[in-house]
């Protein structure tokens, strides 16, 4: 069991292995069991087709529990598509138009979930077999109990036999992305409060780098599917609006670099680089919690609490720190400023240099 173990852990490359040997080990045992011990063809042929569909041809993610769930849901409802398809395998056009309906929202559905999307090809054939040998309705028992016995077969193979790690691409890659992001924010903190020293200069590129390519990826995992890259629960539906979220704070954070209007006057804002530390902090507690499921988030309600006392403690230095609207060259007050002096153009530029650290934490 410990080398079973072992290679689940390694299991990216090993994933049609684990299946095709789960199917060469039930299949044949399940069609001697039909055949020979019980004696009815109907029974053999569905159990044995039935491992081959749910054994081979899916594949589900995430949790144990979860993978569970998902198996146990796709043997009843492949049940009922057995007893859909053998009432329509009665009359040839009556089973060419149940095939094109239930073909059709059987593939349909997979767009709305990864979940449906991975049994859509077990679904189709346990649609397809039962309607396309033609069987009356008192065979309908023996085939339900052939794929009743290859359901149960199929759940014992997914928890026992070789089990699966856990996978699920997206969550990992939006808990890389919060890491990078709260890293380049550290980066970006460490830069200004040391007068833009080359040492912090460099770590702070890595770190823009690093952001950019985890935002990329998480944008590829999330688009780079034809269905929804995640099951329907709350949490998976919190986890693709997530990845939304991420996508909008990388753009923020990205902003100041692109559109700095007054880079003659750098404005360093504490209480700003305080925001964007605490909010380092409340991505680095989001993406161990994306990490490892069932963690206490008693820290992230921490960091979120420090967050919040960051941002009042903005609000209540931004009005102070806005600069008096004139230029360093700027005569003082009551002095001519002669015919080609006064108020500086680049005023307004310092004023929104000053502002935009403060509306970037925000």
């Amino acid at each position: 069991m410990r080398f079973w173990q072992w290679l689940g852990r390694h299991d990216r490359d090993y994933a049609a292995l684990r299946r095709a040997v789960r199917t060469a080990i039930v299949m044949p045992g399940l069609f001697a069991l039909g055949d020979v011990v019980i004696g009815d063809p109907n029974v053999a042929t569905f159990a044995a087709f039935g491992s081959f569909a749910m054994i081979l041809l899916v594949d589900f993610g995430g949790p144990m529990a979860a993978r569970l769930q998902a198996q146990a849901a796709l043997v009843v409802t492949g049940g009922v598509l057995v007893c859909l398809g053998t009432l329509a395998s009665q009359a040839t056009w009556l089973a060419a138009i149940a095939m094109a309906v239930v073909g059709f929202a059987v593939l349909f559905a997979g767009v709305v979930s990864s979940v449906l999307a991975s049994a859509s090809t077990a679904l189709l054939l346990a649609f397809i077999l039962p309607v396309t040998v033609t069987a009356p309705v008192s065979s309908l028992p023996a085939r339900l109990a052939g794929w009743g016995i290859a359901g149960a077969c199929s759940l014992l193979a997914v928890g026992l036999a070789w089990p699966a790690p856990v996978r699920e691409p997206l969550r990992s890659a939006a808990a890389a992305a919060c890491r990078a992001l709260a890293a380049r924010l550290r980066a970006e903190v460490a830069y200004l409060m040391s007068d833009q020293d080359g040492q912090y200069a460099a770590e702070r590129v890595h770190a823009v780098e690093r952001s950019d390519a985890a935002a990329s990826a998480l944008q590829k995992v999330f688009l780079g599917t034809p269905y929804r890259p995640t099951a329907l629960s709350t949490g998976a539906r919190m986890l693709v609006r997530l990845a939304g979220e991420l996508g909008w704070v990388h753009a923020i954070v990205s902003q100041p670099a692109k559109h700095r209007s007054a880079p003659s006057w750098p404005v360093i804002s504490k209480p700003a680089c305080g925001v964007k530390t605490a909010a380092a902090g409340v991505l680095e507690r989001g993406a161990d919690l994306l990490s490892v499921s069932g963690e206490d988030p008693a820290e992230l309600q921490t960091a979120l609490d420090e967050l919040a006392a960051a941002l009042r403690k903005l609000e209540d230095h931004a009005a102070a720190e806005l600069p008096n609207g004139r230029s360093p060259a700027s005569p003082g007050p009551g002095s001519d400023p002669g015919p080609d002096r006064g108020t500086s153009p680049g005023a307004g530029g310092m004023l929104v240099s000053a502002l935009d650290p403060a509306f970037r934490a925000q």
